[in-house]
């Protein structure tokens, strides 16, 4: 519950899990309303549980790279967290731990079992650049012939479309389940996730400046920690919020990018 993008990550997807959804399809914030805001408040008292209950103080000065740390050096049982912390593990030789080691969707909350993809690549080509068409080329080929790409990134990074590997997820299964590490299969998981359980930041609508600005500026985090500590109660945290993102809308909308 940090400024931090694992916490992000892993906060708004348990707003998800819970139906506490910030904005709905159409890109408006409905945070505050309804269904919304009973997940939201349900999804903040459940944290502020699991932190009495099973946290330390560790996680409001939390980093990127803790959650690979603390696991690695056996002070966490369960991260949510990229297949980083596996990956670290076999290649670091402890094979007692890499081998004990599994892999799982986020948990189903009571609306449903949706996580964030951790993380989306982006690519740019500057306007100065030299050899722009080349460059789209390079980008286009990439994006469509993906199978190495998958491959080379130990299944870290998944292909923007199905298509994009020969075979789509028949392959990617089956490539998954062929990893020669133990337990034999774990990673046969990651398609399951990637046709179900993942969505973008700020599902169920898209990604836009108002959504951008809330998790540039760690809010998400910042709620949960405030109630967590008791600084607020879960129903004030989402009172205050949702006034926050409404601002944040209208400051969006008045310069015409929501």
């Amino acid at each position: 519950m940090s400024n931090e993008i694992d916490s992000n990550m892993f906060l708004m997807s348990l707003l998800y899990c819970h139906g506490g959804f910030i904005q709905n399809e159409e890109g408006r914030i409905v945070f505050g309303q309804g269904s919304n805001r009973k997940g939201a408040i349900q999804a903040l008292q459940l944290m502020q549980d699991i932190y009495k209950n099973g946290m330390s103080d560790e996680v409001f000065a939390w980093t990127a790279a803790s959650n690979n740390q603390a696991f690695l050096a056996g002070k966490l049982s369960m991260a949510l967290n990229a297949i980083s912390i596996e990956r670290s593990a076999e290649n670091s030789g402890n094979t007692a731990l890499s081998d004990d080691s599994w892999l799982a969707s986020i948990p189903r909350g009571p609306v449903m079992r949706m996580g964030n993809e951790h993380v989306m690549g982006v690519y740019i080509i500057w306007k100065f650049a030299k050899n722009r068409e080349n460059a789209k080329r390079f980008l286009v080929d990439q994006q469509l012939a993906y199978q190495t790409h998958f491959e080379k990134s130990a299944f870290y990074n998944f292909p923007g479309w199905t298509g994009a590997i020969k075979g789509g997820f028949k392959t990617i299964n089956k490539m998954a389940a062929a990893d020669p590490h133990k337990p034999k299969g774990k990673y046969t998981i990651l398609t399951t996730i990637a046709q179900k359980y993942t969505a973008n930041v700020g599902y169920p609508g898209y990604s836009n400046a108002v959504i951008d600005e809330i998790f540039q500026r760690y809010l998400i985090p910042q709620m949960f920690a405030q109630v967590a500590q008791g600084k607020t109660s879960p129903a004030d945290a989402v009172s205050n919020y949702d006034k926050e993102f409404k601002r944040l809308y209208r400051k969006w909308r008045n310069k015409g990018l929501v």
